[in-house]
């Protein structure tokens, strides 16, 4: 009974110390170098990254990243798309949260963040438009 005993104890003493680290995949490309990555999204053979495993860029201080980010800029009639890890929150997003802003001249950039893995990957608006014609598919059979 002893041993039975000291074998819980062990156990229950290891499983205390372990600590839970919380990392999230996140899509990681720029249209500026590959097409795929731009308004026309394609995750085929994409790059995903655990961002628990990148680097924060160095202005910012040491913390994990718990977000995905896309990044749209319009500027002199081009679209860049900068998808990656995200290291801070925005006071102002939740969930499924983007916001426009609009620059000097004709500069436009769209920020979006979200919090689940491969979230960064389509606009929100395609995958609701994605869900819609699943549940009318689904409803039709």
């Amino acid at each position: 009974m002893s041993s039975l005993l000291t074998y819980i104890l062990v156990v229950i003493s290891v499983l205390c110390t372990i600590t839970c680290v919380h990392s999230i995949m996140c899509y990681d490309c720029n249209s500026a170098y590959d097409p795929r990555c731009g308004e026309n999204f394609d995750s085929f053979s994409l790059g995903v990254v655990n961002c628990s495993l990148k680097d924060p860029p160095e202005h910012i201080p040491p913390v994990e990243p718990t977000i995905c980010r896309s990044i749209k800029m319009e500027f002199n009639n081009k679209v860049r798309v900068v998808r990656q890890c995200g290291y801070l929150t925005d006071e102002w997003a939740n969930e499924t949260s983007c916001r426009r802003l609009v620059g000097v001249g004709e500069v436009f950039v769209t920020y979006c963040s979200c919090d689940t893995d491969l979230c960064n990957g389509a606009s929100h608006n395609q995958q609701m438009a994605l869900i819609g014609i699943l549940l009318l598919a689904a409803a039709t059979f």
